[in-house]
């Protein structure tokens, strides 16, 4: 570690802990290559980076600089409109000193979008441009446009289809299906699934074609007629089954139950008991709508299987971006007026400020895509988050008469198998003096301001300047899963701050481990503990219980502040939705809170709305469809809440809200924002 020069400053905080640990903890999708791959890595190795340049900088400028170095492969994403961003994937030669005066030139941040996979050896060279896929279909572009980021699209499904004469058409007008190593499949002498130009990786599925701008390729609904049966029925498993579509195995899947919520025939107030002034106590009525949400058009983009084995998030810069884009391509100018895109999807972590490298991309996207010119309105939709009871958040604020250090104590559990991150965050003005400890159960400590070698268990990051006025300190440790070699601790593991000046705040972040819906990793979540607390003060905050939640007031640990990492800045077109309880109309006990942290952006002081996410404390949950025709389950958590405002952003009549929080109120105001919605 001594002989490595200091990394560029807009270096972030994972990719400078990629390059020290030489990605060791990174590639998760080796296994197949062996040895073999290991000789061939500068060949076939890619990283996938969201970056921001200079005010002062082009990314074109930027592009030729690094162009002009063969080593480094450089391969660049489409533009990404008028904007200071650019998605890239290269060589780990790119981060390597040799590139280090060119990204202290032009950039001012970059971050590793996680996992880095292994792609073709293929170079290029020359900046792709995004394609216009709006009239490459048989049908023109309509005047709105839904994009859904997830996991599992049913496209067969019967809520996402018209049928005319027997025949059945899908409203998903294409699917980019982000795994890459996938092949199209040849049938008949016709293709399924295209290599996309633009993006370089993934498969996409087109609804339809022209015959005459694509023969020879097959689509959706091409597909589904070969999966249809003599009596116009469509034979689902074998329809996902023989596209390889893995994620469509299961009855359940995420994505789905986004879609049907947000597009499908059967909105979520069908399924529930009448709202006021009805008595919901009666049975639900099942009825379809015919509301504009429910005769939209739709674009999905499928999460990579390696991005969604990686709960923590992080990954999702570039990715999300990138996906982003690809929905946009498919929006004709002066035709879609409105694109509205949901987001489920986020971390625990980041600087909660507004200013994540994705959140200021998005922020980005939806200022150039206004609605003026000609160009579609973008409208991002973003769940709260589900950690404001998961302990995962601390805050220390020095007062007068108080110690310059602060302790607590990081719980992992035994057995885990990924890797668990935690952030500190500091003001820089006040960061100058802090140092960082990690302490383990069996007393081995790891500090800010001395080097980790790459082999060791744990570590703590040096200081990283980030943002505009941040320093973040990343704590890593590996997985304490039994294994051959050096294996994590297990247990009570100590995080101590200390040099805090006076009247400076600290907040520290635990990364969400535990799986994604539909994955098997065995990673298990960590959590923050207050020991001085849990000792004096936590028996009696036990029995006292306000709006369906025990008291902490006085811990380290606060729930306040858990917003969704991607999900704190405060932009009139980026909308969030936490979740409520139907019974009471109290907010869901796991629904994330404000406030953002504050910083240069104007501060965002919780979600918009609550949209209901449960029927009662015991029936949690919103019913809505599985990944086949007819089928039905819950989905517990904001990620339920955030289509159903999105559906109400598509239909542009936002009802009235009820249990409004007081002006002065801040609290419920950072709990429930401008307050409760019925479901649309």
């Amino acid at each position: 570690m001594a002989d490595r020069q200091p990394h560029p400053a807009c270096f972030g905080p994972y990719l400078r802990y990629a390059i020290d640990s030489d990605f060791e903890n990174f590639v998760t999708d080796l296994e197949n290559f062996g040895k073999t791959f290991r000789i061939l890595d500068e060949e076939q190795f890619r990283l996938l980076l969201l970056i921001e340049v200079k005010p002062s900088e082009s990314v074109q400028a930027f592009e030729q600089a690094m162009g002009a170095h063969v080593a480094f492969g450089t391969e660049f994403g489409p533009d990404v409109g008028n904007t200071q961003y650019a998605t890239l994937r290269c060589r780990s030669a790119a981060v390597q000193a040799a590139s280090f005066p060119i990204w202290n030139y032009y950039v001012s941040r970059v971050e590793l979008s996680l996992p880095v996979k292994p792609s073709s050896p293929t170079v290029l060279t020359k900046k792709a441009i995004l394609e216009d896929r709006y009239d490459q279909g048989k049908d023109p572009p309509g005047s709105l446009l839904i994009g859904v980021l997830d996991d599992g699209c049913p496209f067969a499904a019967a809520q996402f289809l018209n049928t005319l004469a027997g025949v059945s058409s899908t409203r998903v007008r294409s699917i980019w299906d982000q795994n890459q190593g996938r092949h199209p499949i040849t049938i008949n002498g016709n293709v399924f699934g295209m290599p996309l130009n633009d993006f370089g990786y993934g498969l996409e599925y087109r609804r339809d074609f022209s015959p005459l701008l694509a023969p020879g390729k097959i689509g959706l609904d091409d597909w589904i007629g070969l999966h249809s049966t003599p009596a116009h029925g469509i034979d689902e498993d074998s329809c996902y089954a023989d596209a390889g579509f893995d994620r469509l195995a299961f009855q359940q899947s995420h994505g789905a139950h986004v879609m049907d919520v947000l597009a499908g025939k059967l909105p979520p107030s069908s399924r529930l008991g009448p709202f006021p002034p009805g008595d919901r106590r009666d049975p639900p009525s099942w009825k379809p709508v015919t509301d504009t949400a429910s005769d939209a058009e739709l674009v999905f983009v499928q999460f990579s299987d390696e991005n969604l084995r990686d709960a923590s998030g992080v990954w999702l810069p570039a990715y999300a971006v990138a996906a982003i884009q690809y929905v946009l391509s498919f929006a004709k100018p002066n035709v879609t007026q409105n694109v509205i895109i949901n987001l489920s999807y986020g971390p625990t972590t980041g600087p909660h400020d507004g200013l994540w490298l994705l959140e200021t991309a998005l922020t980005a996207l939806v200022n150039e895509y206004d609605g003026t010119a000609g160009k579609p309105k973008l409208e991002i939709v973003l769940a709260a988050g589900n950690s404001y009871l998961t302990e995962g958040h601390v805050v220390f604020r020095r007062h007068p008469h108080q110690h310059g250090h602060v302790e607590w104590i990081w719980r992992l559990p035994p057995d885990n198998t990924v890797l668990c991150f935690a952030e500190v965050w500091m003001k820089t003005i006040h960061a100058g003096g802090v140092t960082v400890t990690l302490t383990s159960p069996s007393g081995a400590t790891y500090t800010s301001t001395t080097s980790t070698p790459p082999q060791s268990p744990a570590g703590v990051g040096s200081p990283t300047a980030w943002g505009i006025d941040d320093t973040m300190w990343r704590v890593e440790v590996k997985p304490t899963v039994a294994a051959a070699g050096l294996v994590a601790e297990h247990g009570d593991w100590k995080i101590k701050v200390a040099g805090v000046p006076h009247h400076a705040a600290v907040h520290a972040y635990v990364a969400r481990t535990d799986p994604n819906m539909n994955i098997i990793t065995g990673a298990k979540r960590s959590s923050f503990v207050d020991p001085q607390w849990e000792r004096t003060r936590s028996a009696s905050a036990s029995c006292t219980r306000v709006n369906g939640e025990f008291d902490n007031a006085g811990s380290l640990i606060h729930r306040l502040g858990t917003l969704n990492g991607t999900a704190t800045a405060a932009d009139y077109s980026m909308h969030v939705a936490g979740g409520y309880i139907i019974q009471d109309g109290h907010k869901s006990t796991y629904s994330s809170a404000g406030p953002a942290r504050s910083g240069p952006l104007a501060h965002r002081v919780g979600p918009d709305y609550l949209m209901p996410c449960d029927e009662s404390y015991a029936l949690q949950g919103i019913l809505a469809g599985g990944t086949r025709s007819g089928s039905v389950f819950r989905l517990i958590g904001t990620s339920a809440a955030a289509p159903q405002l999105a559906r109400w952003v598509v239909d542009a009549s936002l009802p009235t809200p009820f249990n409004v929080p007081s002006p002065g109120d801040t609290i419920e105001i950072e709990k429930r924002g401008g307050g409760d919605l019925a479901p649309p």
